[in-house]
């Protein structure tokens, strides 16, 4: 015969399961900084974010000259580049990742920008010869909006020149501030792209770049044509590696 147990004898349903923790929210836009040339006494940044008491730091930061940050998170649009005004111990010669400001810390800004409505972007910042103004000028280029993906370069033109290029066969020519992207054609034996470009100066064209790069490549890259002020051009290029968000 089989024994019945009394009800208070018999073991205990298990508790139910405690409910996951939510994921972390990602935060709706994000930005990345390309420093083409680091600024005197202006490497120890903070990005800030407009809020009701003033220019809250978010990210703080150092850059050097060609210095990309990883992509970092914004809750709005509105941002601004500021002067760290109590910046860490240097660790070393290198630039560590981008750290996020967890205390209230409200900063004076060298330079506001808004971010475009994608939820990705980056920001090139360029040093400024007037020793007046802000240290930076702050280029905006909105990377998603422009299918910038794998293989491709997306020249911008910051001259007051014309120029016209030959990227791997492929033709492009950019006014004064304009941008595009382009994949380049492969011309060059083991896989590479002739790269030629020349301003244009009055009726003639006046080459300064002439170089070769791989022609396709698991990664983008960023041409950017900045004026020096003795009227040459400085063709800056950086890569960078996925993912992009």
């Amino acid at each position: 015969m089989t024994a019945l147990w009394p009800i208070s004898a018999q073991t205990p349903a298990p508790a139910p399961a405690a409910p996951a923790a939510a994921a972390p929210k990602k935060a709706p836009h994000s930005l990345r900084l390309l420093c083409v040339e680091a600024a005197e006494k202006a490497s120890q940044l903070v990005v800030a974010e407009k809020t009701d008491k003033g220019w809250q730091a978010r990210w703080r930061l150092s850059v050097s000259s060609s210095f990309m940050t990883d992509a970092m998170g914004f809750g709005s649009r509105k941002l601004a580049l500021a002067i760290d005004p109590a910046p860490p111990q240097p660790q070393g010669g290198f630039n560590g990742p981008a750290v996020p400001v967890k205390e209230e810390l409200l900063v004076q800004p060298i330079s506001e920008f808004e971010l475009p409505a994608s939820d990705t972007a980056t920001a090139i910042l360029v040093t400024n010869s007037d020793p007046k103004a802000s240290p930076y000028r702050v280029i905006l280029i909105d990377a998603q909006t422009q299918r910038f993906g794998d293989g491709k370069i997306l020249v911008q033109n910051f001259t007051t020149h014309t120029i016209a290029g030959l990227f791997g066969g492929k033709s492009a020519k950019l006014a004064s501030g304009q941008s595009t992207i382009i994949e380049p054609g492969i011309d060059q034996a083991a896989d590479m792209a002739q790269i030629t470009l020349a301003k244009q100066v009055g009726e003639q064209w006046e080459p300064f770049c002439d170089t070769r790069w791989p022609g396709k490549t698991e990664y983008r890259r960023y041409l950017l044509l900045i004026p020096r002020a003795d009227g040459s051009i400085h063709p800056f290029v950086m890569p960078e590696y996925p993912p992009y968000r």
